[in-house]
């Protein structure tokens, strides 16, 4: 299992409160987002990530260190997340976790994404749907519509910002990003190459994971939601002193090199 996390973007709706620095160095409960995230990669024996950058890359790589490979798309302000994957194109050749660096998860999503079998899952959360961002609209556990501007009605859940592609499907994959990439389709997420698949009649499937916590940090609202979620986690562990999480400088797997 491969993972690639993307880390290149400005995140400029957010900048105001993060002090011009890249989204995924925003902390919970001491922990950056990226570093809590690959530490919680590597507690799943998984060891093989890379991560994207573009945007003060040296503040990430400062914080990450030598445990991850790194892409930096210099081209970061003039493009969008598609350029930045179709950059580590080569390393596309077995199962792949592909995850936006500015989340805050749940271990249990993680799981439930690792869990999967078919070609392409998408994961969502069903109980977002008032005020969902980027929107699915599903048949069964098929997409069918996506795109932040469907109604709610239209809206059964929303995007995670997580996708398992399946080795057998990563060749089909990577063939459409390299396709949407030659043909100039540089302001495109790199999920777009998936939507494109549906637009062509092509099932590609989410997984539901209603019922855990999950925030990406994009907006003030989002990180309101991170602190109000870390605040509680913080209260719960302080009546379990054994599960208070280590401090990064104490981390052990941060002091292993991939």
């Amino acid at each position: 299992m491969r993972v690639v996390i993307m880390a290149a973007g400005v995140g400029s709706r957010i900048q105001g409160l993060i002090h011009n620095k890249p989204k995924c160095l925003i902390e919970a409960n001491g922990v950056s987002l990226i570093r809590r995230n690959v530490e919680m990669l590597r507690r799943h024996g998984i060891h093989d990530i890379t991560v994207i950058t573009g945007y003060k890359s040296h503040l990430i790589r400062r914080e990450l260190g030598s445990q991850v490979r790194y892409f930096d798309n210099p081209f970061y302000r003039v493009t969008n997340s598609i350029a930045s994957l179709w950059l580590a194109k080569d390393l596309l050749d077995d199962d792949l976790l592909l995850m936006n660096a500015d989340l805050y998860f749940e271990k249990e999503i993680l799981r439930m994404a690792l869990d999967q079998k078919d070609h392409a899952v998408m994961i969502s959360d069903s109980t977002r749907i008032e005020d969902a961002d980027f929107r699915f609209g599903v048949d069964g556990n098929c997409i069918r519509k996506t795109g932040n501007k469907l109604t709610n009605a239209e809206t059964d859940c929303e995007y995670v910002g997580i996708v398992r592609i399946d080795k057998s499907f990563i060749a089909t994959f990577k063939l459409q990003l390299e396709k949407m990439v030659s043909d100039r389709d540089m302001n495109n997420w790199w999920e777009g190459v998936l939507y494109s698949f549906i637009e062509e009649g092509m099932d590609i499937f989410h997984e539901d994971v209603a019922g855990a916590f999950w925030t990406e940090v994009d907006t003030p609202a989002d990180y309101d939601r991170l602190l109000s979620w870390t605040s509680q986690d913080r209260k719960v562990h302080s009546r379990r002193p054994v599960m208070i999480p280590l401090a990064p400088e104490l981390s052990p797997s941060l002091n292993t090199v991939s």
